[in-house]
């Protein structure tokens, strides 16, 4: 996805969009914190009760000149999920935490993409950079530095474990391809050999927040895709 604002820079710098409005107006109120517990639900979206209006720590950010993503809670193979449907749009769902990841490295849930990105654009282009499913991290290390990558569902053209970059934007590979829709997928991924993949660093950074993001606003196509709760765990 190609986002249109000002002063964005994601990969190894934190999401600086200037160009869209925000529904909840202090994204870094309420963050989710761990307090010692065996795992962490960061995105609970089994909780939600409206897509309307979001508990405080909750965002949905929408840019200024697109549509954003449709939203809806529904339970699907028993699974209590969240539903981003896109139509030529895209926005973005965050909620804001204070996670040590060295602690909870793991990040894992469920995701299932029912309408993939059908098009001749290719996903490794600024106009074919589109997905059904994202979900988005910032971090930040003890000396103030702040870090954002994706982690995505790809297209057609990339395998899990395939990092691709676009504009300064990191995204690593969870899963993807037309053959493993419509049935929800089980996923795990290493927070800390992605950071230290896409910075390069050695040290153990915080989570300040996590979101999903469904967009296919450059390709003017549609998707449909479903989130569980994303929960971190130790090793």
């Amino acid at each position: 996805m190609k986002l249109k604002t000002a002063g964005i820079a994601l990969g190894l710098s934190l999401l600086a969009l200037t160009g869209w409005k925000l529904a909840e107006p202090n994204p870094t109120a309420n963050p989710i914190t761990a307090n010692g517990a065996a795992e962490v639900t960061v995105l609970p979206f089994s909780i939600l009760t409206s897509v309307e209006e979001f508990p405080a720590g909750w965002t949905h950010k929408f840019f200024w000149t697109t549509t954003p993503m449709t939203l809806s809670l529904e339970t699907k193979d028993d699974i209590r999920a969240i539903r981003c449907a896109t139509n030529g749009s895209a926005s973005i769902l965050s909620r804001s935490t204070d996670i040590e990841v060295g602690d909870y490295p793991v990040l894992a849930w469920d995701w299932r993409i029912d309408a993939p990105i059908e098009s001749p654009i290719e996903e490794d282009t600024p106009e074919g950079d589109d997905h059904p499913a994202r979900l988005l991290l910032e971090m930040k290390d003890r000396q103030g530095g702040e870090y954002a990558f994706e982690i995505i569902w790809s297209n057609r053209k990339f395998a899990p474990g395939d990092y691709k970059s676009i504009n300064g934007v990191t995204s690593f590979v969870a899963n993807g391809l037309n053959e493993n829709t419509r049935i929800w997928q089980r996923q795990e991924v290493d927070l800390m050999n992605i950071y230290r993949d896409v910075t390069g660093r050695d040290d153990f950074p915080i989570l300040t927040s996590i979101g999903i993001l469904c967009d296919s606003d450059n390709t003017r196509t549609r998707s449909v895709a479903y989130f569980s709760d994303v929960v971190m765990q130790p090793r």
